[in-house]
C-alpha cells in the first residue's frame, strides 16, 4: 500500500516532534509507550473523558484489570496493524477477541475526534463494548467519529507509528505533570462510579423503518454490516449531542414522489421540526435533504454543503483506488456509495454538533 497523503503532509511537523523530545512535557497526562521501534508519547484528554483515560491508567499501573498490582500492557504486543490506518494492541490473547475481563460505555465529546495523525481511542465491537485493546491512528478517519471514543494524541514519536509491526510488544508508563494530572489517580470504585454514572447506549441495534439509518434494499457493501455501522454512528450522534440526524439509501425514488417521502419520513422519525433527514437514491444517484426549521441556521447553503460532500466523496474514492490491490479496477459501485454514504453523515454532523473543537 502507497503512503497516505495526511501522513506525507505531517513530514514537516515529524522533523520539528523529534527535535523538541528532550525539552520538559507541559503539564498534563501522558501515556509513554515504548515499543521495538522507539518510544511513542500520548498526551491523554482526562478532564474531557476521564473515564476511558481512568480506564486506560488503571489497566497501565494495575489498578484495573485481572490481576491488580501488574501492568496489564506491559508485554502485550501490536496484535493488529493496516498501512495508513491504524496500529492497534491492548489484547492480553493477542487474537482480536481478548479483554480485560470487564466492558465499559462509550465516552464521546465533540471536543475529540479522529481528525489528525497520532489519535489515540478504544477499539470496540458496537456500543458501549469497550475494554482493553486500544488504537493508534495512522491518519484522519473522521468516519469513525461517534463510533469510537477518542481520549488522547501522540505529541512526541509520530514518526515512530508506521514502523511498528504486527507482534511487536508494548510497554506503557503513565507521566504524571503538573498538580492536576497528579491528582488524577485510579481504583476499583473510583472506576465503578464512572461507569455507573455514565449515560448507557439505549437506540436501536439493528438499522430500520424507524431507525436513524435503513438500507432497506441492501445496497451499501456486504463485507461488513455497514448499515447496522451507521446506525449505531447516527444513534450515538444524537447521544452524545442532542442532534438528531437520519439517513436513507434507497435503490429507486419513491414512486409517491420525492417531496411526499421526505415529509412523511421526517414525520414518522421526529426531524420534520428539529433535526436534518438526507436520503439517496440510487437510481439518479442524488442525495436529498429535509432540513426542519430549528436545524436550518446550521446548514444554511444546501446546494454549497452538497457539492463539497460530493467532493469529499471524489477524493474518497481516488484514494481508496490507489490503495486497492488491483490498483486498476473500478471501485464496485456499492463501495462508492458507501464513500458517498460516509462524506454526506460527516458533513452534516461537522455542521449540526455543537461547535467545540
Amino acid at each position: 500500500m502507497g503512503k497516505c497523503p495526511l501522513l506525507l503532509g505531517f513530514a514537516g511537523s515529524l522533523f520539528l516532534i523529534s527535535a523538541r523530545a528532550g525539552e520538559p512535557l507541559p503539564d498534563g497526562l501522558y501515556a509513554e509507550v515504548t515499543t521495538p521501534r522507539g518510544v511513542v508519547v500520548a498526551e491523554l484528554h482526562y478532564k474531557q473523558v476521564p473515564m476511558t483515560v481512568a480506564n486506560y491508567v488503571g489497566l497501565a499501573e494495575g489498578a484495573l484489570g485481572p490481576k491488580k498490582g501488574t501492568p496489564f500492557f506491559d508485554g502485550l504486543t501490536f496484535h493488529r496493524v493496516v498501512a495508513d490506518f491504524v496500529v492497534q494492541g491492548g489484547d492480553s490473547t493477542g487474537t482480536g477477541d481478548g479483554d480485560a475481563g470487564y466492558l465499559f460505555p462509550d465516552e464521546i465529546t465533540p471536543a475529540l475526534s479522529h481528525d489528525r495523525v497520532g489519535v489515540v481511542q478504544m477499539a470496540n465491537d458496537g456500543p458501549d463494548t469497550n475494554g482493553s485493546q486500544w488504537c493508534f491512528m495512522l491518519r484522519e478517519v473522521h468516519r469513525l467519529d461517534y463510533l469510537h471514543s477518542v481520549f488522547g494524541h501522540v505529541v512526541r514519536g509520530l514518526e515512530m507509528l508506521p514502523k511498528i509491526q504486527q507482534g511487536d510488544t508494548m510497554k506503557v508508563k503513565i507521566l504524571r505533570v503538573g498538580t492536576e494530572a497528579g491528582a488524577f489517580r485510579v481504583t476499583g470504585e473510583s472506576f465503578a462510579g464512572m461507569t455507573g454514572a455514565a449515560k448507557r447506549y439505549d437506540g436501536p441495534r439493528e438499522p430500520g423503518p424507524d431507525a436513524p439509518f435503513d438500507d432497506p434494499d441492501k445496497i451499501l457493501p456486504t463485507d461488513w454490516d455497514r448499515a447496522k455501522a451507521f446506525n449505531f454512528k447516527l444513534a450515538n450522534f444524537e447521544r452524545f449531542t442532542s442532534r438528531k440526524l437520519r439517513a436513507r439509501v434507497l435503490a429507486k425514488t419513491p414512486a409517491s414522489g420525492m417531496d411526499g417521502y421526505l415529509l412523511e419520513t421526517a414525520t414518522r422519525l421526529g426531524v420534520e421540526k428539529d433535526g436534518v433527514l438526507a436520503v439517496y437514491c440510487a437510481d439518479s444517484d442524488r442525495w436529498h435533504l429535509k432540513v426542519g426549521e430549528k436545524s436550518q441556521p446550521f446548514l444554511a447553503d444546501e446546494a454549497a454543503f452538497m457539492t463539497e460532500a460530493g467532493k469529499r466523496t471524489e477524493a474518497a474514492v481516488e484514494y481508496a483506488m490507489r490503495h486497492l490491490p488491483e490498483r486498476q479496477q473500478a471501485l464496485a459501485a456499492n463501495q462508492r456509495i458507501k464513500l458517498s454514504v460516509d462524506s454526506v453523515i460527516d458533513g452534516l454532523i461537522t455542521k449540526l454538533e455543537p461547535q467545540v473543537r
